[in-house]
């Protein structure tokens, strides 16, 4: 077990939270359906805030590197960072990095030095190992991109390899699928966590495979979309799935509750009925 996997089990079992918060903090000139920030309401004020608020009920905070692009907001970066720190959270990024080895490297060295203790990953070049390897050289966690729930991906997951490819305990034969292939691979390399999205149950076969495969490993599953609904969680659960290897990440709903109006009090109160929700 990695020592970033021990960390992320010391902070659920204090704050008794397998929540992770997004960060998205997005202007009000890009007309998120009306879920952004107030007008004239200052970026690195806000998610401080937010931090505060939605603490108590976390385990772990992921900011959006999209949403840090100028030079000068860096340091903002590395202040939000700190302050996740300070509220005794994980920092993790989402950046969905995706190129190849030296780039991948720069962009590692860059998040390792702002700090954050994992990294996500999108490995679709086929780099795999490469990456894990940098990361791991950089003694930073990699959080991979597996199994989405977009339409766009699901025409893909599937698609069947003509070649065979060996790896460090074996060789993966020609006709396994894209998605499988890039499981296998993962563990082989050791990934500290993979993403699984949260709108799959006990009816779709590649999750059950997925979760075959896996749940007995020291890997931690990061699942996006799922909300505060117990029968969302309930049928995700009924799959089998570890709970205790799970970390559910909600991004607008715990941020804006209430749309742009949202209070930092109605912010906490969102963080606290997923937990709720999922502890239940």
């Amino acid at each position: 077990m990695s020592d970033f996997i021990k960390k992320w089990h010391s902070i659920i079992k204090e704050k008794n939270s397998n929540i992770c918060a997004w960060l998205d903090p997005s202007l009000y000139e890009m007309w998120r359906w009306e879920k952004w920030l107030p007008k004239w309401v200052g970026k690195l004020e806000w998610s401080l805030k937010y931090i505060e608020a939605v603490a108590p009920y976390v385990s772990a905070i992921k900011p959006n590197a999209g949403s840090w692009w100028w030079a000068w907001e860096r340091a903002l970066l590395k202040e939000i960072v700190n302050k996740i720190h300070e509220m005794w959270l994980l920092a993790i990024v989402d950046a969905k990095i995706a190129d190849l080895w030296f780039t991948n490297d720069s962009w590692i060295y860059d998040y390792k030095n702002l700090w954050f203790d994992a990294v996500t990953v999108a490995p679709y070049a086929g780099n795999i190992e490469s990456v894990v390897k940098f990361w791991k050289d950089r003694d930073i966690a990699i959080i991979s991109m597996w199994l989405m729930s977009n339409p766009e991906y699901k025409t893909e997951m599937n698609f069947v390899s003509t070649v065979w490819y060996a790896t460090n305990s074996g060789q993966i034969p020609a006709g396994t699928t894209l998605w499988e292939s890039r499981v296998i691979r993962s563990i082989d390399a050791w990934v500290d966590w993979l993403v699984v999205w949260g709108t799959y149950t006990k009816n779709d076969k590649e999750f059950m495979k997925f979760i075959e495969m896996t749940n007995n490993l020291n890997i931690v599953y990061l699942i996006p979309w799922i909300w505060a609904q117990w029968w969302q969680i309930k049928d995700f659960l009924a799959s089998g799935i570890n709970p205790k290897k799970c970390i559910i990440n909600s991004g607008r709903d715990i941020m804006f509750p209430n749309w742009s109006n949202s209070t930092n009090s109605e912010q906490a109160l969102a963080a606290k009925k997923l937990r709720d929700a999922f502890n239940n």
